[in-house]
């Protein structure tokens, strides 16, 4: 079982651009749906023009723009073909809910979540990419420190799953079932490795997502 403090692995964390990550998005797929369901204005401040656009980490995370514009674009970045089942038409039609669920600096996680709970379609994978790119914080219940909130998707529970990582074996039993109750859990994991190895949480959150089935 490798280890994420090993040399190798912490170098690449340490050095890897994740405030560059990007993802291209195609006009024509998200223009047609922005425009029916009311958010035609939106969709062009994005694109203004462009037939593809790359949302990068940065952007999503310091871009100054409105509540919605960031909503709608941390959905195109997360989703950048659409959800299963369609469920970015839900969420194009409840734009302004989840703007505003996703904005509200609640640090109380399940508090946070509920917010978005009559809303429908937003799972555990969605709702951790608003908190992390809206710089949630959350209070941890074990050391009363507020986290910033990491992106939790099926990527990542995949490699907790597999428990390929020995820091991150405690967390082997996380499914996307009770991710949402396990999630200050996770925080905690991430935030307490990257304190001791000097890297950003979120450098260690891409590192998974992106590597952490590679080796």
């Amino acid at each position: 079982m490798p280890y994420l403090f090993d040399p190798l692995y912490l170098s690449l964390i340490r050095h890897v651009p994740v405030a560059q990550h990007s993802v291209p998005v195609r006009a024509g797929f998200w223009t047609t749906p922005c425009a029916k369901a009311g958010r035609a204005g939106l969709s062009h401040a994005l694109f203004a023009g462009a037939p593809e656009i790359r949302i990068t980490r940065d952007w999503l995370h310091h871009a100054v723009v409105s509540d919605e514009l960031r909503t709608l674009a941390i959905l195109m970045w997360g989703y950048p073909s659409g959800a299963r089942a369609n469920r970015h038409l839900q969420w194009l039609a409840n734009l302004p809910d989840i703007a505003r669920a996703a904005a509200t600096p609640i640090p109380d996680w399940q508090a946070y979540r509920a917010g978005f709970a009559g809303i429908g379609g937003l799972g555990i994978s969605t709702i951790s990419k608003l908190a992390c790119f809206f710089g949630r914080r959350f209070r941890d219940p074990k050391t009363a420190a507020l986290l910033p909130g990491l992106i939790l998707d099926s990527r990542i529970l995949a490699v907790l799953a597999a428990s390929r990582w020995a820091e991150l074996h405690p967390l082997a039993d996380v499914t996307y079932l009770n991710a949402p109750a396990r999630y200050l859990e996770y925080l905690r994991c991430l935030h307490d490795f990257a304190g001791h190895a000097g890297v950003l949480p979120e450098q260690v959150e891409f590192f998974l997502f992106a590597h952490g089935q590679s080796f």
